[in-house]
């Protein structure tokens, strides 16, 4: 990841690009990372989870917008 760029969560395809859009809606540069390559989603038939990466200086804004969409316990997270 590009220098400056921290891990701000690992979350299913779907969920990490809603994530990703709100982040740009918010003025929040961000980056993701595929997990799994295609390879292991279609051998074991799961999503594929991104990691999303935003600059450092906008770590806790982009934590409160994470906080602010997932706090709800509404979409259960797979192990």
């Amino acid at each position: 990841m590009a220098d400056g760029y921290v891990l701000l969560i690992e979350k299913e395809e779907m969920w990490a690009k809603m994530l990703m859009q709100v982040l740009e809606d918010n003025h929040v540069p961000c980056a993701a990372i595929p997990v799994f390559g295609a390879g292991f989603s279609i051998k074991t038939g799961k999503m594929e989870r991104l990691s999303v990466y935003v600059p450092e200086e906008h770590l806790q804004q982009a934590e409160e917008l994470v906080q602010l969409l997932f706090s709800a316990e509404i979409i259960p997270e797979d192990e």
